[in-house]
């Protein structure tokens, strides 16, 4: 009796691909390279949904599932399984914030932080908040990463926290590792609701809205940067009594909440003149 084969997801992998090769191609990484390094992530995801299943890993089992050839299954082995979880640690690592990001969110969220702190001495200064965050780091080192991003400036024994410069630079190996994570997370939570039935489902909504101008576009992301300054400030200040709390747990778990924004101008004119806005989902 034949299996009845889920519907295929591959348009809609290939509209959220999009992006992606646009940001591969600009920075000089071509099909072919891209391709050599899927192979063992198919091969190892593979043994992953094998083993998910209660089904033997089997060259030929791993091939069908994969798509690979089986010269290519024989070929990567063991190396692919042991080069995904070196990925998956990876992209753990990518997805929590420098020192330096800790301190400056804790900055950004505390409303009784002014923009201007004394460098040393007691609460408020710049060496007790980088000291509230860890005392693993000397507050200088700290200081001294903020000062290279661009995003707070010493002066007269003071720290001016540079608001305007809140913008991430590309080239910045921290602002990339740091979108990478929190891409993967959000597409991490999709799949999990769209392949879970029941209870245990994330947070995973949006809002939509076309037919708009380009004013109308702007005040809506100010309304965006705003909601995100509140709900930073909110998760933060929730957040930090329980790292304290939860400090050493043998089995420790990792939580991000992300909030973003896109407009761009639509491919073909609204075919209604009254703006359309979707109810979240």
């Amino acid at each position: 009796m034949p299996v009845d084969r889920p519907p295929s997801v591959l348009p809609e992998a290939l509209g959220i691909a999009q992006p992606l090769v646009s940001w591969l191609l600009r920075s000089g990484v071509g099909y072919g390279e891209f391709t050599a390094a899927l192979k063992p992530l198919f091969l190892a995801q593979a043994q992953q949904e094998l083993e998910r299943s209660g089904h033997k890993a089997t060259d030929s089992a791993l091939s069908l599932l994969s798509g690979l050839h089986r010269k290519d299954v024989r070929a990567l082995g063991a190396s692919a399984q042991a080069d995904w979880q070196a990925a998956r640690g990876q992209r753990d690592d990518w997805g929590k914030p420098s020192l330096a990001n800790q301190v400056l969110t804790r900055w950004l969220s505390d409303d009784a932080l002014p923009d201007v702190l004394p460098l040393a001495g007691a609460a408020p200064s710049f060496e007790a908040l980088a000291q509230a965050v860890s005392r693993d780091v000397h507050p200088r080192a700290v200081l001294q990463e903020l000062q290279r991003l661009g995003l707070v400036r010493e002066e007269d024994a003071q720290v001016h926290l540079l608001r305007e410069a809140f913008v991430p630079d590309a080239h910045e190996e921290q602002a990339r590792r740091l979108m990478a994570g929190a891409v993967a997370d959000h597409l991490h939570a999709g799949v999990h609701n769209l392949s879970t039935q029941g209870q245990g489902k994330f947070l995973e909504q949006s809002v939509f809205a076309d037919g708009l101008s380009a004013e109308s576009v702007r005040e809506l992301n100010q309304l965006a940067n705003t909601l995100w300054t509140q709900v930073l400030k909110q998760v933060v200040e929730a957040a930090t009594p329980l790292c304290e709390r939860d400090a050493g747990q043998a089995a420790a778990h990792r939580f991000r909440l992300g909030l973003f924004s896109f407009s761009a101008p639509e491919q073909a004119p609204a075919a209604q003149a009254d703006p359309n806005v979707t109810d979240p989902s």
